[in-house]
């Protein structure tokens, strides 16, 4: 008996070691820890691993960061290069005239009331105030005088000027009847009240943006040594929403 169990066992363990034999001969498929998850390309490189063409900012974004835009009346128009900047003066918000937004370039020094101060350049746009009547596209000419009229003793009082009318006419903005009145500024002490320039181009355009819509007023005052064909640059790019 024992030599039969002897034998029996031996048997038992030659297949064992048979069997260990022929699984160590098969193949082991393993998976890299890299690859376990694909990793997603970055956005500026290609799968080939080539840098990938970023797109370029479209027109209109383009666009849209050499504009003014003014939300509240509409009005957008062209950021002009430095020294031009953003910002409608703030000096310019008074009692009479309240603007939304615009952009402005440092002319100089001028002395006003015996005391130096920033001079502007400005391009500034917003509603028309209450204290002008308006009931239509038919009061658009009259309303633009009546605005020159108020600007004046508004803005300009401070320095000894001559006005005069440069052109009064309608015009058409993004099919909104529209009205622009073009003056000029002449200082003739300049060099007396510290101007390094003698005379100032402006105009005030409104637009009628339709039935019980408030007209948008554009205003723009520039002193000739910052180019005073800015003005009729401005008014070209205007668009009314």
């Amino acid at each position: 008996m024992l030599s039969l169990l002897a034998v029996c066992t031996m048997a038992v363990l030659v297949v064992i070691v048979v069997m260990i034999k022929d699984f160590s001969k098969q193949p082991i498929v393993t998976q890299p820890a890299a690859l376990a998850v694909s990793s997603p390309v970055p956005s500026a490189v290609s799968s080939s691993g080539k840098p990938r063409a970023t797109a370029s900012p479209s027109p209109a974004a383009i666009g849209a960061r050499h504009e003014v835009m003014d939300i509240s009346s509409g009005l957008s128009y062209e950021l002009l290069a430095s020294p031009w900047r953003r910002g409608c003066p703030l000096e310019l918000n008074t009692p009479m005239f309240s603007w939304s937004t615009g952009e402005n370039a440092v002319a100089g020094r001028a002395t006003v009331d015996g005391a130096a101060t920033e001079w502007y350049g400005s391009a500034c746009s917003g509603l028309l105030g209450q204290q002008f009547a308006y009931s239509g596209p038919a009061d658009l000419e009259p309303t633009a005088m009546g605005l020159v009229g108020a600007l004046d003793p508004a803005y300009y009082s401070g320095l000894r000027h001559y006005r005069s009318l440069e052109g009064s006419s309608a015009l058409t903005i993004s099919g909104h009847q529209a009205w622009e009145v073009r003056f000029l500024m002449t200082y003739p002490d300049a060099a007396g009240q510290g101007l390094t320039w003698s005379s100032e181009a402006g105009a005030v355009v409104i637009a009628d943006r339709g039935p019980g819509r408030v007209p948008a007023v554009f205003y723009v005052s520039v002193p000739s040594n910052l180019g005073t064909s800015a003005v009729g640059t401005l008014i070209g790019s205007l668009r009314l929403s």
